[in-house]
């Protein structure tokens, strides 16, 4: 065996066979994971570009907030807000009821609370309604969010939310 890599021929051969090999697997393998990652990688653009159409289309003044230092903040407005929200979430007028209360005081704070019920919603679209608006309004927290099975739907939910807004 010894003998046999001594000899300058088996090079000759093992070499461009090795290289074939290499070939055939990076044409069988490597190449179609790369087309797919590409391809993985598009779509996520393609998403990312969604969400922030939405939150241009959502809050155009925040985005000129980040740039302008002195920007004046807007006042937060619940019905105008949660409307807004609703709007783009393509949740209708006529499937949510918003209840507002006065403004308190809760732990040496201004605070305004908010009751939500939604009819039907599916678990996405409710998750991602609340994900931005919370996200837009950090000073809003969710203090209760519940919701039941509509009964005979595969997806359709009843949420109830309990909303408070600090300033």
């Amino acid at each position: 065996m010894k003998e046999a890599f001594k000899n300058p021929n088996v090079y000759y051969v093992l070499i461009p066979v090795a290289a074939a090999l290499w070939a055939v697997i990076a044409g069988a393998v490597f190449y179609p994971q790369s087309i797919e990652a590409w391809q993985d990688a598009k779509d996520q653009t393609i998403e990312a570009e969604k969400l922030i159409d939405q939150l241009v289309t959502l809050q155009p003044k925040r985005l000129a907030y980040k740039v302008d230092e002195n920007a004046t903040e807007e006042e937060f407005d619940f019905s105008k807000t949660i409307n807004g929200f609703a709007t783009v979430f393509k949740i209708p007028p006529s499937q949510y009821n918003l209840t507002v209360r006065g403004e308190t005081r809760k732990a040496k704070r201004r605070a305004q609370s908010a009751s939500m019920s939604i009819k039907t919603v599916d678990i996405e679209t409710l998750s991602q309604f609340l994900s931005a608006l919370l996200l837009r309004w950090p000073d809003m927290k969710c203090e209760v969010l519940s919701f039941d099975k509509i009964k005979n739907t595969k997806n359709q939910w009843s949420a109830t939310l309990s909303l408070t807004y600090y300033y």
